[in-house]
């Protein structure tokens, strides 16, 4: 028998509560990307962490010209799947986020549910920020969907059981803390098989405040432009699940000549001897 991993609580129940707002929907939630984006037509758009590429795949029929990256197999070879079943001008790409060699080629990136913060520490959600900060071009804006901290704490739970995926009969129950030193959500999860044999996970997310990805935005040579608590615009604060964050790419500076540089260069060929 083949289990299907059931998806870890934080995001099933944010995923729950996403269908029951307009924002869930895949449509409508690229509706709100096109909006905080300002995507013109045509425009290149980088999806890093696509997982199966829903939201990759409706971008491009919406006519931006878009590259899927993700670090996991099966979820791109579906990807691929519904690209070539609907004939649709799209790439995806396998590949380690924290090593993307692209520069100034993308007019927006973008980074959906939750994706940054499952890598073992900050240093590698900066490497993650600097790549999309190197991938984009001046003035070209990222746009970041994550778990909310400050309504997390109000709503933590740190057991409970739950069903695995495809209704096999298969039970999770999930044995969740948070380390306060870290900011790490960790789950214990211990998988209980219909033959009552017990496979043994862990899942662990570097949950950020608003003002710690502010900072690691900065560092990644980004500016912070503003935030939202969901899709549909609605405004950010403690009772939102989600935080939706738009920076931009500083437009490229002309170079300013250093002082006295004409002056020193007029008095080399003045000085000059003659052959």
């Amino acid at each position: 028998m083949i289990f299907k991993e059931a998806v870890p609580w934080w995001r099933t129940r944010f995923e729950e509560r996403l269908a029951q707002h307009p924002g869930g929907q895949i449509t409508a939630r690229i509706d709100g990307v096109e909006k905080f984006l300002s995507l013109e037509a045509r425009d290149r758009v980088l999806d890093l962490a696509c997982g199966d590429g829903r939201q990759t795949l409706e971008l491009s029929r919406r006519g931006y010209r878009v590259l899927g990256i993700d670090s996991e197999k099966a979820p791109l070879a579906a990807a691929l799947r519904t690209a070539r079943e609907e004939r649709l001008n799209v790439h995806f790409l396998r590949s380690d986020l924290r090593k993307l060699s692209y520069r100034c080629e993308f007019d927006a990136v973008v980074n959906l549910g939750s994706s940054i913060g499952y890598l073992p520490s900050d240093r590698d959600h900066l490497k993650v920020l600097e790549c999309a900060s190197r991938g984009l071009k001046h003035a070209g804006h990222v746009l970041l969907d994550l778990l909310n901290k400050e309504w997390l704490m109000r709503h933590f739970e740190p057991n409970f059981w739950e069903q695995g995926e495809e209704n096999r009969g298969d039970v999770v129950l999930d044995r969740v803390s948070f380390n306060l030193e870290t900011g790490r959500l960790d789950d214990h999860r211990t998988i209980v098989r219909t033959d009552g044999s017990r496979c043994p996970a862990f899942v662990s997310l570097r949950v950020y405040t608003l003002t710690e990805i502010k900072l690691l935005l900065e560092r990644a040579g980004l500016s912070y432009c503003r935030v939202w608590g969901g899709y549909d615009g609605q405004p950010y604060g403690m009772d939102s699940p989600r935080m939706i964050i738009l920076a931009v790419k500083p437009e490229e500076q002309p170079r300013r000549a250093k002082k006295n540089e004409g002056l020193v260069t007029a008095i080399r060929i003045k000085g000059r001897r003659k052959g």
